[in-house]
């Protein structure tokens, strides 16, 4: 990681993030899931949301195609994406 001059853990979790939360709902690729993490890493997203069945971490494919941002990035699972949405735009105004 240090050849990839990424910010650790501690130092991602620190940083100002980037008012985005990616909601990924009913995906079937892990190896897709990964991929989102690691770019909400490179991009200090708020969090992800993952719904339906959505892999969550931790899992090997996620963890493959992440390269750590599993550990740096926010995320969290719910039920039912329409709820999350409907959630934080409430929390939003």
């Amino acid at each position: 990681m240090e050849q990839l001059n990424r910010k650790s853990v501690e130092e991602c979790k620190r940083s100002e993030k980037t008012p985005v939360i990616a909601i990924l709902e009913n995906i079937r690729s892990a190896y897709n899931v990964g991929s989102v993490f690691r770019t909400a890493d490179a991009f200090l997203l708020e969090k992800i949301i993952l719904s339906g069945y959505t892999a969550c971490p931790p899992h090997k494919e996620i963890k493959k195609t992440a390269l750590g941002a599993e550990d740096s990035v926010e995320w969290q699972h719910v039920d039912n994406a329409l709820d999350a949405i409907q959630f934080l735009k409430k929390q939003r105004l």
